[in-house]
């Protein structure tokens, strides 16, 4: 009796131990690491920062197109009886080319000084290049001006930059004519004026690198806002600009405004322009 006991007690030890229940199951350590930074594959966002330009050159090209008395007749025609009474300038549009330096006033670069060099012409004839039609009568002016100012650039450290400026300058005005009158077909010189005005602009700049972008503005002049005159001239043949008033019928003398607005395309060299890149991980 006492073996049937001890046998049944080790029947259900062994029976125990060899149960599922009772075993240690051996497994290999698994770690789930949720630190995605060591995980390589990442998109990155590049940011450029760039300090503003120590230098900023900028030759610009503009089509011209008169305004007030610089406006002649609607589509530009010289109307000869009008010039010569000094009702108009006798001319519309026009060309121009100028060559521009601009300083920054301080480190952040927005606050910039600017002097510029200037020339424009007008002729009666502009809108006859491209047709058959010839006039014997025309006006030519020349305008070559010095200029100083103060611009805005928006945001001088970015690829797109929206600036607004005003000037000062200070323009010399000659040109030529040939007017056919009662007396006939005559050539007159138009004697050099010297005169004072504004000008205002605006535009964009947008970098092509880091030193060289594009420039596209739109700017109004008065070239003549200042120091205006009219006199009789001493040679025959010859003519002064006569933009004062006058009150004695003097032919082609009266109040004029040098006044015209542009569309201006141009290039900016930058200098001393550095570069820091940053990179940001999208997640």
């Amino acid at each position: 009796m006492i073996l049937l006991k001890r046998s049944l007690t080790l029947f259900f030890i062994v029976l125990a131990n060899l149960h599922p229940l009772s075993q240690t199951v051996l497994q290999p350590e698994i770690i789930i690491n949720t630190d995605s930074s060591l995980n390589r594959d990442h998109d990155y966002i590049k940011l450029t920062i760039r300090n503003a330009p120590v230098l900023t050159v900028q030759f610009a090209v503009d089509y011209d197109f008169g305004v007030f008395e610089l406006s002649a007749n609607d589509n530009g025609d010289l109307n000869k009886d009008q010039f010569i009474s000094g009702k108009n300038f006798g001319v519309r549009h026009g060309f121009g080319a100028n060559l521009t330096a601009k300083y920054p006033l301080h480190q952040p670069g927005h606050l910039r000084i600017t002097s510029s060099l200037m020339y424009n012409r007008f002729t009666s004839k502009f809108n006859k290049v491209f047709t058959e039609d010839t006039e014997d009568d025309f006006v030519k002016y020349d305008v070559y001006s010095l200029g100083v100012g103060i611009e805005d650039n928006f945001n001088p450290g970015l690829k797109l930059r929206a600036y607004a400026g005003v000037g000062i300058l200070a323009s010399i005005i000659s040109g030529n004519a040939r007017i056919t009158d009662t007396a006939g077909s005559r050539d007159y010189s138009i004697n050099p004026a010297f005169r004072v005005g504004l000008n205002i602009y605006s535009g964009f700049e947008y970098l092509l690198s880091k030193n060289v972008g594009l420039s596209f503005g739109l700017k109004f002049t008065h070239a003549n806002l200042w120091l205006k005159s009219s006199e009789l001239p001493d040679t025959p043949g010859e003519l002064n600009l006569n933009d004062q008033k006058v009150s004695n019928h003097q032919p082609y003398a009266g109040y004029r405004q040098f006044a015209w607005g542009s569309f201006q395309l141009g290039v900016n060299y930058y200098l001393g322009v550095n570069e820091k890149e940053y990179y940001y991980r999208k997640y």
